[in-house]
């Protein structure tokens, strides 16, 4: 029984601009262009014989031309592995590809913006799927081309919206087409999450998520699904591959005073937490627990210290005073009475408000101390 050696990724998003990184931004954007290199690179190592690209291989197609010469560089340089690629939302087939106006690698296979089957004798391997013509693809209710009943292996490689229903703009599909297709394999793109992998009846399927995390909404490790597939098996596993993650972290700093402080255990905690890489990554930090009233938040203080060591850090302060706010209240005082008010406004307010409110008083407790800078929010 036949097999082969695949390597699925999609959403590699070459080019696209992470604006919050500010001067980084630019660094950050030809990152994504090295992943793709690693990934390649990965295949070579692993002996992969089929690369599976399923969609939004670029951010836009109005991409520099020196990002397609580097892309079809490093495709040429794995001359011995096919690589089938179906355009996505991000990077429709269309006149405006830039994938199409240059000359395309010989083991370079990209898929019609038709149902399309690409076979390969060598690896008893045929790959069916189809790319985005344009921005928004209305899906179909099922693949108009059947693979046959012999023993070659039946892949199919797509970006589609699985399980979003009709009203999904994003080539949406089905459970139903799945066991419909009589695929061994389908290697899905556009949910940047990845997915365990699924079967439904004989045909396994998968997102692998994107490479590389583009924001904070994308945390944790990134990479590609990797092994063998044959027609009564399917032994992929998940294999890490992105240069940084974005990280989401909640610190407790309570009994903390100084920034020296509060930066030491933070930075101490994230290298507990991911080893000596910790410096590679970018953190979304939010400062919790009780701090006592004279210590000093200086936020800026605390986030310049922080980036020193670690490749992009954003803070944000949801510590609570120690100070017992009851008591201040009856201060016959003017802060007593800023407390009074401002804890009355709280009881009385939608809970969207609450938060915002909480962070006015505090403020406001520390500009009593003349401790509130003009830019802090």
């Amino acid at each position: 029984m036949p097999k082969v050696k695949i390597l699925h990724t999609a959403d590699l998003h070459i080019g696209a601009n992470e604006s919050f990184l500010g001067t980084k931004a630019a660094l950050r954007r030809a990152e994504t262009l090295l992943t793709f290199e690693r990934i390649v690179d990965t295949a070579k190592e692993n002996a992969v014989q089929l690369i599976l690209i399923a969609g939004d291989l670029l951010n836009s197609n109005k991409i520099e031309y020196s990002f397609i010469e580097r892309i079809y560089e490093k495709i040429n340089q794995a001359s011995n592995i096919k690589i089938v690629f179906a355009a996505g939302n991000h990077d429709p087939l269309n006149s405006d590809s830039p994938l199409l106006k240059h000359s395309v690698p010989e083991n370079l296979y990209i898929l019609a913006a038709k149902d399309d089957c690409i076979q390969f004798d060598d690896l008893s391997v045929r790959v069916y799927g189809r790319s985005f013509a344009e921005v928004y693809e209305k899906g179909t209710s099922q693949f108009s081309i059947l693979p046959k009943e012999d023993n070659t292996i039946n892949i199919m490689c797509i970006h589609a919206d699985l399980g979003s229903g009709s009203a999904s703009q994003y080539n949406p599909i089905t459970n139903d087409f799945i066991l419909s297709s009589k695929m061994d394999y389908i290697a899905l793109g556009h949910v940047h999450k990845r997915s365990n992998i699924e079967k439904i009846g004989n045909t396994y399927y998968a997102y692998c998520g994107c490479p590389e995390g583009q924001g904070f909404d994308e945390t944790q490790q990134k990479g590609v699904y990797m092994g063998y597939l044959s027609k009564e098996e399917c032994n992929l596993d998940f294999i890490p591959v992105c240069k940084r993650m974005h990280l989401v972290e909640n610190i407790d700093i309570s009994s903390l005073c100084t920034p020296a402080e509060i930066s030491q255990k933070i930075l101490c905690l994230l290298k507990e937490k991911y080893g000596q890489d910790y410096t590679e990554n970018l953190y979304k930090i939010t400062l919790s627990g009780e701090v006592d009233e004279s210590a000093d938040m200086n936020l800026n203080e605390i986030l310049s210290r922080i980036k020193e060591e670690v490749y992009f850090a954003k803070l944000k302060d949801n510590t609570s005073f120690k100070t017992d706010l009851y008591e201040l209240m009856k201060e016959n005082s003017l802060k007593g009475a800023f407390v009074r008010n401002m804890m009355l406004r709280i009881d009385n307010a939608h809970d969207e408000e609450k938060e915002l409110l909480k962070s006015a008083l505090k403020l406001g407790l520390k500009a009593f101390k003349s401790e509130v800078s003009c830019n802090e929010d």
